[in-house]
Protein backbone atom coordinates (compact mmCIF):
# COMPACT_ATOMS: atom_id res chain seq x y z
CA UNK A 1 0.00 0.00 0.00
CA UNK A 2 1.12 3.62 -0.32
CA UNK A 3 1.51 5.48 2.49
CA UNK A 4 -1.66 8.03 1.33
CA UNK A 5 -3.95 4.60 1.06
CA UNK A 6 -2.85 3.74 4.78
CA UNK A 7 -4.06 6.98 5.51
CA UNK A 8 -7.15 6.51 3.94
CA UNK A 9 -7.87 3.20 5.63
CA UNK A 10 -10.76 3.32 8.03
CA UNK A 11 -10.80 2.52 11.60
CA UNK A 12 -12.49 -0.44 10.76
CA UNK A 13 -9.99 -1.55 8.28
CA UNK A 14 -7.05 -0.41 10.89
CA UNK A 15 -8.38 -2.50 13.68
CA UNK A 16 -9.00 -5.53 11.08
CA UNK A 17 -5.31 -5.11 10.45
CA UNK A 18 -3.16 -8.50 12.20
CA UNK A 19 -0.04 -7.75 13.69
CA UNK A 20 2.06 -9.32 10.70
CA UNK A 21 -0.08 -6.52 8.58
CA UNK A 22 0.86 -4.01 11.07
CA UNK A 23 4.43 -4.49 11.15
CA UNK A 24 4.77 -4.94 7.22
CA UNK A 25 3.54 -1.02 6.74
CA UNK A 26 6.81 0.88 6.84
CA UNK A 27 7.60 4.26 9.45
CA UNK A 28 6.47 6.31 7.15
CA UNK A 29 2.90 4.77 6.74
CA UNK A 30 3.34 4.39 10.45
CA UNK A 31 3.46 8.38 11.00
CA UNK A 32 0.90 8.93 8.75
CA UNK A 33 -1.77 7.30 10.71
CA UNK A 34 -4.49 9.48 12.24
CA UNK A 35 -5.02 9.25 16.06
CA UNK A 36 -8.12 8.38 15.25
CA UNK A 37 -6.40 5.26 13.21
CA UNK A 38 -3.60 4.65 15.64
CA UNK A 39 -7.01 4.27 18.77
CA UNK A 40 -8.61 1.69 16.43
CA UNK A 41 -5.30 -0.61 16.28
CA UNK A 42 -5.80 -3.36 18.97
CA UNK A 43 -3.83 -3.91 22.44
CA UNK A 44 -2.32 -7.13 20.49
CA UNK A 45 -1.42 -5.84 17.47
CA UNK A 46 0.13 -2.82 19.55
CA UNK A 47 1.91 -4.80 21.55
CA UNK A 48 3.75 -6.28 18.66
CA UNK A 49 4.48 -3.70 17.19
CA UNK A 50 8.38 -2.67 16.44
CA UNK A 51 9.93 -0.09 18.59
CA UNK A 52 10.81 1.98 15.29
CA UNK A 53 7.17 1.88 14.90
CA UNK A 54 6.29 3.33 18.06
CA UNK A 55 8.88 5.98 17.54
CA UNK A 56 7.25 7.40 14.58
CA UNK A 57 3.78 7.74 15.98
CA UNK A 58 2.57 11.15 15.97
CA UNK A 59 2.42 12.81 19.52
CA UNK A 60 -1.19 13.48 19.03
CA UNK A 61 -1.41 9.63 18.09
CA UNK A 62 0.25 8.75 21.35
CA UNK A 63 -2.36 10.80 23.14
CA UNK A 64 -5.07 9.17 21.51
CA UNK A 65 -4.27 5.52 23.06
CA UNK A 66 -6.45 4.68 25.17
CA UNK A 67 -5.94 2.87 28.81
CA UNK A 68 -5.79 -1.22 27.46
CA UNK A 69 -3.81 0.35 24.52
CA UNK A 70 -1.43 2.36 26.79
CA UNK A 71 -0.98 -1.16 29.78
CA UNK A 72 -0.38 -3.64 26.44
CA UNK A 73 2.87 -1.25 25.32
CA UNK A 74 5.94 -3.88 26.41
CA UNK A 75 8.58 -2.59 28.54
CA UNK A 76 10.99 -2.02 25.23
CA UNK A 77 8.14 0.19 23.72
CA UNK A 78 8.16 2.60 26.34
CA UNK A 79 11.20 3.01 26.53
CA UNK A 80 11.22 4.03 22.95
CA UNK A 81 8.95 6.35 23.07
CA UNK A 82 10.53 9.33 22.46
CA UNK A 83 10.52 12.67 24.92
CA UNK A 84 8.07 14.43 22.41
CA UNK A 85 5.65 11.44 23.48
CA UNK A 86 6.09 11.21 26.88
CA UNK A 87 5.09 14.90 27.32
CA UNK A 88 2.14 14.39 25.03
CA UNK A 89 0.89 11.60 27.76
CA UNK A 90 -1.77 12.52 29.61
CA UNK A 91 -2.55 12.72 33.20
CA UNK A 92 -4.52 9.53 32.49
CA UNK A 93 -2.43 7.55 30.25
CA UNK A 94 0.34 7.91 32.86
CA UNK A 95 -1.86 6.80 35.59
CA UNK A 96 -2.69 3.79 33.76
CA UNK A 97 0.97 2.79 33.28
CA UNK A 98 1.94 -0.68 35.06
CA UNK A 99 4.81 -0.17 37.19
CA UNK A 100 7.40 -2.44 35.15
CA UNK A 101 6.87 0.27 32.43
CA UNK A 102 7.09 3.17 34.98
CA UNK A 103 10.27 1.69 36.25
CA UNK A 104 11.33 1.23 32.25
CA UNK A 105 10.80 4.94 31.59
CA UNK A 106 13.98 7.08 30.52
CA UNK A 107 14.83 9.82 32.80
CA UNK A 108 14.70 12.58 30.26
CA UNK A 109 10.91 10.85 29.36
CA UNK A 110 9.69 11.10 33.36
CA UNK A 111 11.36 14.54 33.00
CA UNK A 112 9.04 15.35 30.31
CA UNK A 113 5.95 14.93 32.15
CA UNK A 114 3.67 17.00 33.12
CA UNK A 115 3.53 17.85 37.02
CA UNK A 116 -0.53 16.84 36.79
CA UNK A 117 0.41 14.04 34.78
CA UNK A 118 3.81 12.94 37.49
CA UNK A 119 1.08 13.75 40.35
CA UNK A 120 -1.23 10.92 38.86
CA UNK A 121 0.87 8.53 40.16
CA UNK A 122 0.15 5.82 42.93
CA UNK A 123 3.28 5.42 45.23
CA UNK A 124 3.56 1.92 43.94
CA UNK A 125 4.27 3.89 40.87
CA UNK A 126 6.28 5.90 41.99
CA UNK A 127 8.44 3.41 44.54
CA UNK A 128 9.39 1.83 41.23
CA UNK A 129 11.44 4.25 40.04
CA UNK A 130 15.19 3.93 40.87
CA UNK A 131 16.96 7.19 42.36
CA UNK A 132 18.32 8.16 39.16
CA UNK A 133 15.17 8.72 37.99
CA UNK A 134 13.99 10.27 41.03
CA UNK A 135 17.16 12.66 40.91
CA UNK A 136 16.22 13.56 37.31
CA UNK A 137 12.53 14.70 38.27
CA UNK A 138 12.24 18.71 37.60
CA UNK A 139 11.90 20.84 41.08
CA UNK A 140 8.26 21.57 39.63
CA UNK A 141 7.89 18.30 39.49
CA UNK A 142 9.34 16.87 43.04
CA UNK A 143 7.26 19.75 44.29
CA UNK A 144 3.62 19.04 42.95
CA UNK A 145 3.95 15.33 44.19
CA UNK A 146 1.31 14.28 47.25
CA UNK A 147 2.76 13.94 50.49
CA UNK A 148 1.33 10.16 49.97
CA UNK A 149 3.69 9.95 47.00
CA UNK A 150 6.72 11.60 49.01
CA UNK A 151 5.86 9.37 52.09
CA UNK A 152 6.16 6.55 49.86
CA UNK A 153 9.98 7.27 48.77
CA UNK A 154 12.67 5.05 50.22
CA UNK A 155 15.53 6.88 51.60
CA UNK A 156 17.90 5.76 48.68
CA UNK A 157 15.10 7.96 46.22
CA UNK A 158 15.10 10.69 48.92
CA UNK A 159 18.91 11.02 48.88
CA UNK A 160 18.83 11.20 45.52
CA UNK A 161 16.68 14.95 45.85
CA UNK A 162 19.22 18.23 45.32
CA UNK A 163 18.39 20.88 47.51
CA UNK A 164 17.04 22.63 44.94
CA UNK A 165 14.33 19.96 44.54
CA UNK A 166 13.03 20.05 47.69
CA UNK A 167 12.71 23.80 48.35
Amino acid sequence: LLTKQVAALSTTQINGLNSDDLNALNTDQIKALSSAQVAAIGTTQLSKMTTDDIEALSTAAVRALNSDQIKALTTDQVVALSTEQARAMTTTQVAGLTTAQVAAMQSDDLNALSTAALRGLSTTQLAALNSDQIAALTTAQVANLTTTQVNGLNSDDLNALTTDQVK
